[in-house]
């Protein structure tokens, strides 16, 4: 990683959970120079509480459903 790429590593390794930071400007790069993102910049999405409750109500539906199911047959 350059040290421009470090040093926002470092700010976003700082910030509190769900504290924003500040994007990657997509402008400011070309194929000459292209943009080297962060680990925080590269990911598709963040992980947390909001994603784990996802998960869990759809497991709780999805045994709800195989319940009826079976009650049914």
């Amino acid at each position: 990683m350059t040290i421009e790429t470090e040093q926002r590593a470092q700010e976003q390794a700082n910030l509190r959970e769900g504290q924003a930071f500040k994007p990657l400007r997509a402008g400011d790069h070309s194929t000459l120079a292209p943009a080297q993102e962060t680990p925080t910049e590269a990911r598709q999405g963040f992980l947390g509480r909001p994603v784990l409750m996802v998960l869990v109500g759809g497991l709780v539906l999805a045994v709800i459903a195989w319940f009826v199911v079976e009650k049914s047959v």
